[in-house]
């Protein structure tokens, strides 16, 4: 795992889906969440102000909930199955996942061993950015930033 650190993220204001997903459709619902805001960020004039991310609960269960995000500049508007929400954001112990989304478990693992450790709580909910885009990264160089609430 790469090096953890801990540092303050900004509230975000962004465009989000929140769906009920499972593991084994997570990516499929995602993908169709993230076209539904870009659709609607085309139609609508929505700048994007960094990369898209995930929130997901600190532990998942057999089904969970998960909102995907995408930054957007103040001026936006939500629309139908698309909501404008500030994101909150706060202090987290954050590291760099490389490699694929199937991996991503791996870096969680080693993300509570690391707070254990360190005498940080956990709290949620832990947010996935992503720094890398799979239609055009391999699976092998994805790059996830992984930013787990802390108290």
């Amino acid at each position: 795992m790469a090096e953890v650190v801990v540092k303050e993220i900004p509230d975000q204001l962004a465009l989000t889906v929140a769906k009920r997903v499972s593991l084994a459709t997570v990516g499929e619902v995602m993908q169709e969440a993230f076209g539904a805001i870009m659709a609607h960020a085309g139609a609508s004039g929505a700048q994007f102000t960094g990369p898209p991310f995930c929130l997901y609960p600190g532990e998942m269960a057999e089904e969970f909930d998960m909102v995907v995000c995408l930054p957007v500049a103040p001026g936006a508007n939500g629309g139908e199955g698309v909501a404008l929400e500030t994101v909150p954001g706060g202090r987290v112990a954050t590291t760099m996942h490389h490699g694929p989304y199937t991996d991503l478990c791996e870096t969680y693992g080693a993300l509570q061993a690391w707070m254990a450790a360190n005498g940080h709580t956990p709290s949620v909910p832990v947010r996935e950015v992503y720094l890398s885009d799979p239609q055009t990264v391999p699976p092998e160089e994805l790059l996830t930033e992984v930013d787990w609430p802390v108290s």
